[in-house]
């Protein structure tokens, strides 16, 4: 009792000074961020997207792998709980004798023992603290994985849509490309077109029929690879048309605050294993530190040297105190492992904030940029119809139109509305990366 109030007046808890700013990661919510706050069903209001997600968030192996991590996290942080309490063990034994000419003696024994560990440098609170932020750590890295799925899947169901309309426009064209071929043939026969002109005619309807054939090859990718987030054989999927299709609630032009970008999961998951870092270290720090260890032991016997009964309640205490003093270098090695480990720590959570604050103004730029063009291509896209149009009753009606000029216009519409739906694909994506970069 003596050496341990000794020692009590020396120790001192470690002081490791908290890098992470309290105005930064422990502010309320403003109302800017209220963005971060909105569930994905607000966002994703289309109704069978919807579906998909729902049936992803519940099959998808990925999401089920976190799953388990959590409650390996959890079953760990209540061991680490129970640190604080003694250890019992009890190993009951019995023994028979039979000597010649002797009668048979009979002994047993019933030994409990309880052994209690403390370090006194607060190894246990740390290790404690680490095994809770490290659970967190686990809970967010949860979040971000169905974040990510959730994204994933909704990029490809719009993928999807705009294959379908692609392949859609392209068949259109391909339709009306044989009419075109048709009319060269007959303007041929009559002598008003040469056989130059049909050939690039077929030309251009056999690159269209190709592209027709990629176009179905990507959908089935697509289509696939939408079944595999869903953690299902494939088969079809159901999904809105592109003209029926609802857009993703998002305003690029919202105000993002600093705090939204520390409520992403992966910069809260950054945080705590940083957290975690520092009561590793206090772990690490406590090993120079004394330990008392205490053991106590109790049975109940029948044999006290010799055969007695009734039977005997026996006690014993010790009490211990250790002072780490040359460990072959081993502990301060430790301690400066996980100071080192703490300032990885450190930087990854730092580079968690610079790579949010990336994400959100490269997801911004692609909606701002992408709505822009949507607004251009509309314009190209009922020019170029035009164009066509005109092209093809000059021809008929007119010699000022060559057949290549009405080939170039027909292919130059259908562009145009590939361009179109690849634009409204970008769109989509863009707010897909801002709900990304910004919800949880």
């Amino acid at each position: 009792m003596a050496a341990l109030l000794m020692v009590g007046c020396t120790v001192q808890k470690p002081i490791v000074k908290e890098a992470i700013r309290p105005n930064l990661l422990e502010s309320e919510i403003t109302l800017a961020d209220s963005v971060s706050m909105r569930s994905w069903q607000e966002i994703f209001k289309e109704e069978p997207l919807q579906a998909l997600i729902s049936e992803a968030l519940a099959s998808n192996a990925d999401v089920r792998t976190m799953q388990l991590n959590v409650e390996q996290a959890a079953i760990q942080m209540r061991v680490a709980k129970l640190s604080y309490l003694p250890s019992f063990a009890l190993s009951p034994t019995a023994t028979v004798v039979k000597a010649n000419g002797t009668p048979v003696s009979t002994s047993y024994e019933i030994p409990l023992t309880m052994s209690w560990e403390l370090n006194l440098g607060g190894q246990v609170e740390a290790q404690k603290a680490a095994t809770k932020y490290q659970w967190m750590n686990t809970q967010e890295q949860l979040n971000y994985t169905r974040l990510q799925l959730i994204a994933s899947v909704a990029n490809t169901y719009y993928t999807l849509i705009m294959l379908d309309e692609q392949l859609r426009l392209s068949e259109q064209s391909v339709q009306l490309q044989r009419e075109t071929l048709k009319t060269i043939t007959e303007m041929k026969e009559v002598g008003m077109m040469n056989e130059l002109a049909v050939n690039q005619a077929e030309t251009e309807l056999q690159a269209t029929i190709a592209s027709v054939s990629d176009l179905r090859l990507q959908r089935e990718k697509t289509e696939r690879a939408l079944n595999l987030l869903l953690g299902r054989t494939p088969q079809s999927v159901q999904h809105s048309s592109y003209a029926d299709v609802k857009g993703i609630d998002m305003d690029a032009d919202s105000p993002v605050s600093l705090e939204a970008l520390a409520m992403r999961p992966d910069v809260r998951s950054a945080e705590y294993q940083l957290r975690a870092s520092f009561s590793n270290t206090k772990v690490a720090r406590s090993q120079f530190y004394p330990s008392l260890k205490l053991t106590a032991s109790g049975s109940w016997t029948n044999n006290i040297g010799e055969i007695v009964n009734p039977a005997k309640l026996l006690l014993n205490l010790i009490g211990g105190l250790t002072q780490p003093l040359f460990q072959m270098g081993q502990i301060k090695a430790g301690f400066e492992i996980a100071k080192s480990q703490q300032e990885q720590a450190q930087i990854a959570f730092e580079q968690a904030l610079l790579q949010a604050g990336s994400e959100v103004a490269n997801a911004l730029l692609e909606c701002h940029t992408a709505q822009q063009k949507l607004q251009v291509r509309e314009a190209q896209v009922e020019s170029s119809r035009k164009a066509m149009e005109n092209s093809r009753e000059l021809m008929l009606f007119s010699s000022s139109v060559t057949y290549l000029e009405v080939l170039t216009a027909q292919s130059s519409w259908l562009n145009a509305q590939l361009l179109q739906t690849a634009d409204w694909l970008e769109l989509q994506q863009g707010k897909i990366n801002l709900y990304k970069a910004l919800c949880r």
